[in-house]
């Protein structure tokens, strides 16, 4: 089995934009707010970034303490977050 981490040409990557600059430049000629949308773009990229390099971290890691304390953090925010929505004033 190859265990050699896939790597994605920066072309290949920017291609998956393009439809992005679609929307941005329709909300732009409409006159929507599209610097909202170019900060959310901008959010995204670096939120996705960091997780890539986190789940990275994760993968490769050998202790089973690290595994195990992610997995305690998933589960108590996404429970947070449940319990959250579910209170939510009417």
């Amino acid at each position: 089995m190859n265990n050699a981490v896939q790597e994605i040409p920066l072309l290949n990557l920017s291609l998956a934009f393009i439809p992005v600059l679609v929307v941005i430049a329709i909300l732009y000629k409409w006159s929507h707010d599209y610097r909202t949308k170019l900060y959310a773009l901008s959010r995204m990229l670096v939120q996705l970034l960091l997780i890539g390099y986190f789940l990275t971290y994760i993968f490769e890691s050998d202790n089973a303490l690290v595994v195990l304390a992610v997995l305690l953090v998933m589960v108590l925010i996404s429970s947070w977050i449940a319990l959250r929505s579910t209170h939510v004033p009417r």
